[in-house]
């Protein structure tokens, strides 16, 4: 297979590059001491909000593949938004710590059998066996046992959640 060479450009101009037989279409930076550094490279805006936040300061840019522009095309040039007597004393770096990120509807994670395992258990009138019936009427072809949501409420109970006890 053919390898290809994916940039990210970090704030500070810093190029960080990635070759790889994969897709990507973003990259989380993050600023550290010795300046930016690449925490991964990801093939989907959701999975870059999610590295994100696993990370803070860190922010997301979208990456290009190496050599991509034809050679004839001028470069894009980079402009920026005019700055309003607020944001004059800031330092891009408080600018892009104070950016927002928009995510698409249609990126947002998806409903999955653990997310409603996880929800349903902070419901202290919920007994397991009824959490058991919830899940299996949201997915049908699910394999949940009342010992599988036994397990996930230890392990969450281990991870420090406050998840109440049932008989």
């Amino acid at each position: 297979m053919t390898k290809t060479t994916y940039v990210a450009t970090a704030p500070d101009g810093s190029q960080h590059t990635r070759k790889t037989d994969r897709t990507y279409t973003q990259a989380v930076l993050v600023e550290g001491k010795e300046g930016w550094g690449a925490v991964g490279f990801c093939g989907r805006p959701d999975l870059a909000e999610k590295k994100r936040g696993e990370h803070p300061g860190s922010i997301v840019v979208e990456c290009g593949v190496l050599g991509d522009r034809a050679p004839d095309m001028p470069e894009a040039e980079v402009t920026e938004p005019t700055a309003t007597p607020t944001e004059e004393g800031k330092t891009i770096d408080q600018k892009i710590r104070e950016a927002k990120v928009h995510v698409p509807e249609s990126a947002k994670p998806k409903r999955t059998i653990g997310s409603v395992v996880q929800e349903l258990l902070m419901d202290e009138a919920l007994a397991y066996a009824a959490i058991v019936d919830r899940v299996m009427a949201e997915f049908p072809d699910a394999k949940t046992t009342v010992r599988s949501i036994a397990s996930v409420a230890a392990v969450l109970r281990k991870k420090g959640v406050s998840v109440p006890m049932r008989r």
